[in-house]
């Protein structure tokens, strides 16, 4: 068999450096234009194609991502994950993914695994770029030592966090508008008349939770409407919790609120679900409007009225500021928030 060819090859063949070879390879300009013709015609006539370890021993670049989530089960990360790697694709990156557990520590599914461990991994690796998706992160109390990891990851590679920027930390944020989409879905039940109105859903632990439970108390009292604390559930994020949450607002109160908003699609189901084991109609005896879409609400019956975060815009919106980061374009970037867009179903 014969013997691949290496850029020692290449840089003899050429009657070059090895320096040189790399020069050609990661397209630096500081190559004259016949030197990198000769080259280029060497490569071309013995179909030299390095693998991404050769370019990067050279270059320092693997044209590998990392991407850090706190539950890949969950359908927003999944859907968010398929996006940053389509993209990352695209880009000419391929990409590792680290699947943490952290988001659902409730599951028996799988180990959760240390984030601060998996730092320590990424900034021994030869990774390009990192981006975190959950986790500690989101928490409203961060750990000391996730803390420190994070502030040596993001002093060895440039890292994007999806979510919020936590103070003393240097990293780029891209952000949802976790205030606007329950506000969205607040007002439009509020638009078809409804006066007692709960929430369902969410962790008071993380802090998402506490903005969007926030923004749904600040649009009920700008339209006059009291807000019931025994119409409030905060429990968890998953199908079960909707669940559960249907079945603590019956125990604790004497009749249901006219109408519902749950934190997402899933907890939203959930709730269907209970409501229909106990012969309550949605939406003839009770409306149920959701803060954020996942794939398939809309085959769901009833079909649920959500809020579209545009997740696939998030994903290119992430690569589009990594991508400036690791062309060393800007030293931060602060891309704007997704807009949203309501998505009308038969739930309200």
């Amino acid at each position: 068999m014969k013997k691949p060819l290496t850029i020692k090859d290449i840089a003899e063949l050429a009657n070059v450096s090895i320096a040189t070879v790399s020069r050609v390879l990661n397209n630096n300009s500081w190559v004259a234009d016949k030197t990198r013709a000769r080259v280029e015609k060497v490569i071309q006539e013995q179909q030299f194609s390095p693998n991404l370890l050769a370019r990067g021993m050279i270059s320092k670049k693997t044209q590998t991502l990392a991407i850090v989530v706190s539950d890949i089960s969950n359908p927003y990360f999944v859907m968010l994950v398929a996006q940053i790697e389509n993209e990352s694709l695209r880009a000419g990156y391929k990409v590792t993914l680290y699947d943490t557990q952290s988001a659902n520590k409730s599951s028996s599914q799988g180990e959760i695994i240390p984030e601060e461990n998996i730092f320590n991994s990424i900034t021994d690796s030869q990774i390009d770029g990192v981006i975190i998706l959950g986790g500690n992160i989101d928490y409203n109390n961060v750990p000391d030592s996730y803390l420190q990891e994070l502030k040596k990851l993001c002093a060895a590679i440039p890292v994007i966090v999806v979510g919020r920027q936590l103070a003393d930390v240097d990293y780029s944020c891209v952000e949802r508008d976790q205030s606007g989409c329950v506000a969205l879905a607040t007002n439009h039940l509020i638009s078809k008349g409804y006066k007692t109105i709960g929430f369902i859903g969410g962790s008071k632990s993380v802090y998402i939770t506490q903005q969007r439970i926030d923004a749904f108390k600040k649009t009920l009292q700008q339209a006059n409407i009291t807000v019931e604390d025994n119409h409030i559930v905060l429990n968890n994020f998953y199908l079960q919790h909707g669940y559960e949450a249907v079945e603590k607002l019956l125990s604790q109160s004497e009749e249901l609120p006219e109408a519902i908003v749950a934190i997402n699609d899933h907890v939203a189901k959930g709730a269907i679900r209970a409501l229909k084991d106990r012969q309550i109609s949605v939406p003839d005896n009770i409306a149920i409007v959701s803060c954020e879409y996942f794939p398939g609400s809309e085959y769901f019956i009833p079909r649920i009225t959500t809020v579209n975060h545009h997740n696939e815009l998030i994903g290119k919106t992430v690569m589009q500021a990594l991508m400036t980061l690791l062309k060393d374009e800007a030293q931060a970037v602060t891309p704007e928030k997704i807009r949203l867009s309501l998505m009308p179903g038969e739930s309200c």
